[in-house]
């Protein structure tokens, strides 16, 4: 859920509908390609044989990877909402009354 709040933060009003778009079209196309992808490398772990839990964790451990990234990459944001927000003690510049 953290794309979706990151790129309605991120985009003007009008254009986050289209960026929710972008974000759906890579979540489910990269769901239909690694889904493949990791089957191809189980099968070839276990060598087309009986399947294990060894040859589970195997095949599974880069995702354990790319939750450690995800969680370092989440760190990383910066705030964009009100918290975010530095004040500073500066005076605001006078309006002209001319």
């Amino acid at each position: 859920m953290i794309p979706y709040t990151i790129i309605k933060e991120a985009n003007r009003p009008e254009h986050s509908g289209t960026a929710t778009g972008v974000i759906n079209f890579l979540n489910f196309s990269l769901t239909a390609v690694l889904g493949p992808l990791f089957a191809g490398r189980l099968i070839a772990a276990s060598q087309g044989g009986e399947r294990d839990i060894a040859h589970y964790q195997s095949t599974f451990s880069p995702l354990l990877y790319g939750v450690a990234l995800a969680i370092v990459l989440t760190l990383m944001l910066r705030e964009t909402g009100p918290k975010g927000v530095k004040k500073s003690n500066a005076p605001k510049p006078e309006l002209a009354t001319n």
